[in-house]
């Protein structure tokens, strides 16, 4: 060791040793980072890499031995032989690709095999070299220090590929690096010792040293070069890698490449994350197969579904095109997998969780197909859906309408409304089974879908108007609204319209027969509903047309039997059909709009005609309550008053008990605005309806017409209808206390007129005392009219 030490120190110029070193830590660091590079690198990329981590390693290995070697003093005249000079560097070079591409076919025995390679070339390297080393004198070798040299090389470069290999960090980096160039300085210093000069003539020890130190300098800038060359590009490729290692672990999806052979070659770090993967769940160059078992275990699947995910990726690496497919775990996460066949085998696999956006898209799919305030199906989902189960045989229909709804918005306000409709979908559910579909197709108007024949459906009808019959609690107020339901069979290729409108129909029956019912659709309906439709159209153009007329009925002041005034009854002289009662086309006017311009011209002609009678006789006009809603028969009245001439007081308007009930702000405002015309207001058909004493005072009117019904049971003898009677005489004497006036209506027979009279009922109107009559006849019966008015035959 002394030996080898003193060779360093005093054969040595310790310059150019100091320079020789720095060449050697600066290549070797150089050759461990792109030999890493190489290492990691796949075919032919790999190649170019191997190419220029050989030559970098060569050439760094030459300088140093070449530069050291310049450094030496053998005490005698040194030349070089430029062949063997040459042929010691292309040693060096072919010699180190040659054992770093070995080192790189397997595990630990192919680096040391490898590492072995590179240390012989070193060795040839050197003595190659030594071999066109000229000197003047008898050169000898000292070979025990020779073998060393052979097996430091050998022992520590073998030594450094497997710590390199062995580590990806940078421990494996350096310790390789210090392994390596320990191997090549042992190498040099211990051959050097080997190495015997005895000259021959020693006129000069250092025969031109500037030139020697010269030429050591300018292979150390050739070697630098080189070495810098190569160090810059192994950074360069390192921050591209660095920058692309950086990228692929930021990515917002997961990333596996698999080779052709189904190993894994490439992954990121968000492939764990997303599937909760520990470190040593997905590696280099793990089978596929195991990667996926992994993912399986983690996520509870059964042995069956793993082999069932492994296969289906079998088949898309064996796809030329590109597969996409989504997969729901049982956590509810949703991973959309992409797998892209690469050209010459193995697939790229892309994982992108869609968790988010797919939990987006099925809460706007079930936005579009469901009511958002009470959850149920809407009418987009109800024609999806009957048009699915129109092939099916047994289907129903049910169409169900609140019978109330529109006076709980108009008097309690729209968030009460809500309210309401969400407490009526609770009990639609509540009253159907698991198999039954509930819809709201809009305002009050719901659906249910049943996998029932109609006498099946007629059963749950029944049970949805009995659960609506109930009341229903609505901030402070306890309220009653009810519904009605038509029900309709489903047939083979019927679509959403048609058997909506079956069932229309059939609730437009139900709701025709009175409230809180239930009807089926029957064959032809439709031809109803035609000539409905008929009529409404004609109704439209009624007016223009001139084919309304009024009739007057007589009202006579009681007991006396003197003429009080008329009531203006409506009648339509249809070209086809004749006369018609109000009380067929009245209703379908108020349901086609009609009703407003009726009205007004009734209004007006029922004032036109009053004006022309004594002072002391009145008209009283029936008013819709569809016309109530309308501001503008305020403005119909007062104009046909100025236009006339006529005192308001000569004016009553007759509403129904219906309008009383639907007390809404605007009805009550238009009531009110009627008294401040002038005009008197009457209930017509009392005691018939769901009016209240509470009506009587909040409207404060100044008639009630007794309904006839009532008027029919009163009498003298057997026939009369006790409880009739006792209604009678109940009304007329409370309204006679609260100062209002009574009317009885269809007084058909004198003992009914007797009893009335009796009772204190202060106007009659009915066959007996007068029928309805035209407006000529009615102006006649004005001008004669000057005492009491004899009794008519009833028939």
């Amino acid at each position: 060791m002394m030996t080898i030490l003193s060779c360093i120190t005093e054969d040595h110029n310790p310059w150019v040793i100091a320079l020789a070193a720095l060449i050697c830590v600066a290549g070797s660091w150089t050759t461990v980072r792109l030999f890493k590079r190489a290492a990691a690198a796949r075919w032919p990329e790999s190649g170019a890499w191997f190419i220029l981590t050989a030559l970098i390693t060569g050439a760094s290995i030459w300088c140093t031995h070449f530069i050291a070697v310049l450094g030496y003093r053998p005490g005698t005249l040194v030349a070089f032989d430029p062949v063997l000079t040459i042929v010691s560097l292309l040693v060096a070079m072919m010699g180190a690709g040659m054992g770093f591409i070995v080192a790189t076919f397997g595990g630990r025995p192919a680096s040391l095999f490898g590492g072995s390679i590179v240390g012989l070339s070193i060795v040839v390297m050197h003595y190659t070299g030594m071999m066109g080393y000229r000197v003047e004198g008898i050169v000898s070798w000292d070979m025990p220090y020779l073998v060393a040299s052979i097996l430091i090389s050998c022992i520590l470069s073998a030594a450094s590929l497997v710590v390199i290999r062995a580590s990806d960090g940078v421990a494996g980096t350096y310790g390789g690096t210090a392994l390596l160039v320990l191997a090549i300085v042992g190498l040099h210093f211990t051959g050097m010792t080997a190495f015997r000069v005895e000259p021959l003539a020693i006129d000069d020890a250092f025969s031109n040293p500037a030139a020697l130190r010269a030429l050591a300098m300018a292979v150390a800038g050739v070697a630098l070069v080189i070495i810098v060359a190569g160090f810059a590009s192994g950074m360069i490729d390192d921050r591209s890698r660095t920058n692309a290692a950086e990228a692929l672990s930021n990515m917002s999806n997961g990333l596996v490449a698999v080779s052709a052979t189904g190993r894994i070659t490439l992954f990121n770090r968000r492939v764990n994350e997303m599937f909760g993967l520990a470190e040593d769940d997905i590696q280099m160059n793990m089978s596929l197969g195991d990667f996926l078992s992994n993912i399986g275990r983690k996520s509870g699947w059964s042995h069956a579904r793993i082999e069932r995910v492994i296969a289906n990726h079998v088949v898309w690496l064996a796809k030329a095109e590109t597969t996409m497919v989504e997969h729901d775990f049982d956590t509810g996460r949703v991973i959309a997998v992409v797998c892209r066949p690469l050209p010459k085998g193995g697939a790229i696999l892309t994982y992108e969780d869609v968790t988010e956006a797919r939990t987006g898209q099925r809460r706007i799919t079930h936005m579009a197909y469901h009511d958002a305030l009470t959850g149920l199906s809407n009418r987009r989902m109800f024609n999806d859906t009957i048009e699915a189960v129109a092939s099916t045989d047994d289907y129903s229909l049910l169409m169900i309408d609140l019978d109330r709804f529109k006076t709980v918005n108009d008097k309690y306000g729209h968030a009460a409304g809500d309210d309401l409709l969400v407490q009526v979908s609770l009990r639609l559910r509540a009253a159907l089974s698991q198999n039954d579909r509930a819809f709201r197709l809009g305002g009050d108007e719901f659906a249910v879908l049943l996998p029932l024949d109609t006498h099946g459906a007629e059963d749950v009808a029944r049970r949805i108007v009995e659960a609506l019959a109930a009341p229903f609690a609505v901030g402070t107020n306890l309220l009653r609204i009810g519904g009605s339901v038509g029900i309709a069979a489903i047939s083979a290729g019927d679509d959403a319209s048609t058997v909506q409108q079956r069932a229309d129909l059939a609730l437009y029956k139900a709701k025709k027969e009175g409230r809180g019912r239930v009807a089926l659709y029957k064959d032809g309906m439709f031809e109803e509903a035609a000539e409905r439709l008929a009529f409404a159209e004609d109704l439209a153009m009624v007016v223009e047309r001139g084919q309304l007329e009024l009739h007057y009925q007589p009202l006579l002041a009681l007991p006396d039997r003197r003429l009080a005034g008329f009531e203006a009854l409506l009648r339509w002289r249809h070209p086809d059909k004749g006369m018609i009662s109000p009380a067929e086309f009245v209703p379908i006017a108020e349901a086609s709009g009609a009703i407003e311009k009726i009205g007004a011209w009734v209004m007006r002609e029922a004032l036109r005609e009053a004006a022309r009678w004594p002072e002391d006789v009145y008209v009283s006009v029936n008013v819709s309550p569809v016309q109530l809603r309308s501001p503008a028969i305020l403005s119909q009245i007062r104009r046909a008053l100025a236009d006339f001439g006529l005192s308001p007081e000569r004016v009553e308007i007759e509403i129904t008990e219906t309008a009383m009930v639907d007390n809404s702000g605007q009805i009550s405002a238009m009531l009110a605005g009627l008294r401040a015309l002038g005009v008197r207001l009457a209930i017509d058909d009392f005691g018939t309806g769901y009016s209240s004493l509470a009506h009587l005072r909040e409207f404060k009117v100044d008639r009630i017409k007794i309904d006839r019904s009532f008027i029919s049971g009163v009498g003298e003898g057997p026939d009369e209808d006790r409880g009739a009677s006792a209604v009678v005489r109940a009304v007329i004497g409370m309204a006679r206390d609260m100062s209002i006036d009574t009317t009885a209506e269809g007084i058909e027979t004198s003992g009914q007129l007797e009893r009335v009279v009796g009772f204190g009922c202060s106007t009659g109107q009915g066959y007996l005392l007068g029928r309805p009559m035209t407006a000529a006849a009615a102006g006649s019966l004005v001008k004669s009219s000057g005492g009491v008015f004899p009794l008519m035959r009833a028939s």
